[in-house]
């Protein structure tokens, strides 16, 4: 059995058993090797140690359950492997910060761990190993209209802005808006701001700012070049993984130079997938030549 075909059955394996108890043991030896070999190299591909991403699975699983069913709480708990409400509440709130009845009543939750593929394993790998090359653009000034948040810059971030994308689309807010130029596109643009905060709008690029919905604002994006990079796989974790990459690596690598006005995210479905394009506004930066 190849690497790839031991890695697809174990995964295959823990979501068809997200309801059962798992032998993580069993499971090692089942794809042919041992539990410590197994979770060196689970550790290694996946980000999270297999018990780490067994949790966060049935976690994310029961936060779905919570916000789209009647289900009592408890029941949903006792089903991913939780003996009591305490316990369950604990191991929720540790992962959302929120507890599971503000779930149930807001109807709003985040995939804390989508189910990982093949294919997503094969592009972090990838990107491991040779990095990642962005197409470059040059783009004319752009009118958006949506909805501006003030966000703290201190990571709450990453858990108010999933749920402010859940709360789009629930909505249904895209159809307030006229005069949207990409039907299904849907951006959402970091704006930095003095201190310790930044804006982040979730909207449409429009053809004009006629007819602006009164619960919504404008932004014009500046004619800028960009470097733009396509994301796959678990739309959450793998936006994160880019853009962590992009200053981390990239930007310290590239003979480009970060401009910092705003960092841009398009959504947009391709083939049922939903795919998410980041757009990087760069210079280039002339004293690397010297190098």
């Amino acid at each position: 059995m190849s690497y790839i075909d031991s890695f697809e059955k174990a995964l295959n394996y823990i979501e068809n058993n997200l309801n059962n108890e798992i032998d993580l043991a069993a499971l090692a030896k089942e794809v042919g090797y041992s539990l410590y070999h197994f979770q060196r190299i689970f550790k290694g591909a996946v980000g999270d140690s297999v018990k780490e991403y067994i949790r966060k699975r049935r976690i994310t699983e029961a936060a779905k359950e919570i916000a789209n069913t009647k289900k009592p709480i408890i029941d949903i708990g006792v089903k991913y492997g939780y003996q009591s409400r305490e316990a369950f509440t604990r191991a929720f709130e540790k992962e959302y910060g929120r507890n599971p009845s503000e779930i149930r009543k807001e109807g709003l939750f985040y995939h804390i761990r989508e189910p990982m593929t093949i294919d997503y394993l094969m592009f972090e790998y990838a990107r491991r190993k040779e990095g990642m090359k962005p197409a470059l653009r040059r783009l004319p000034e752009r009118l958006i209209v949506g909805k501006k948040y003030e966000m703290e810059a201190d990571g709450s971030n990453y858990q108010r802005i999933p749920l402010l994308w859940q709360t789009w689309y629930k909505d249904k807010a895209w159809m307030q808006i006229e005069n949207v130029r990409y039907d299904g596109e849907y951006l959402g643009i970091c704006i930095p701001s003095d201190g310790d905060k930044f804006v982040y709008m979730i909207g449409c690029e429009v053809n004009s700012f006629n007819n602006v919905p009164k619960n919504m604002t404008t932004h014009r994006l500046e004619p800028s070049f960009y470097a733009v990079f396509r994301t796959i796989g678990p739309i959450t974790e793998s936006v994160q993984k880019t853009w962590d990459y992009i200053y981390a690596i990239w930007l310290n690598e590239s003979k480009y130079r970060y401009v910092g006005t705003h960092d841009i995210e398009a959504y947009y479905y391709h083939q049922g997938e939903l795919v998410a394009d980041l757009y990087v506004p760069i210079i280039y930066d002339k004293d690397l030549e010297l190098l």
